[in-house]
């Protein structure tokens, strides 16, 4: 699934993220594999359940961040 990052808490390892389903996902940082994201990005995660709640993300893939800067062609 595809979605943007709506909040995400460095210091408590923790965000949320607005799928393309317009569901919030919780992600936790133990979930990243190592990706490093912020609000405003948008990601490719695979939704999951688990007996807190329906909706949480794993496998995070950063698709574009507000930083990069498009070419000008």
């Amino acid at each position: 699934m595809i979605g943007r990052v709506t909040r995400y808490f460095d210091e408590k390892k923790y965000g949320f993220i607005r799928g393309e389903d317009n569901q919030t996902y919780f992600i936790h940082a133990s979930k990243l594999n190592g990706e490093c994201i912020r609000p405003g990005y948008l990601v490719f995660f695979k939704p999951f359940s688990n007996d807190r709640s329906d909706y949480n993300a794993k496998d995070v893939i950063v698709i574009d961040s507000t930083e990069r800067t498009k070419s000008k062609n």
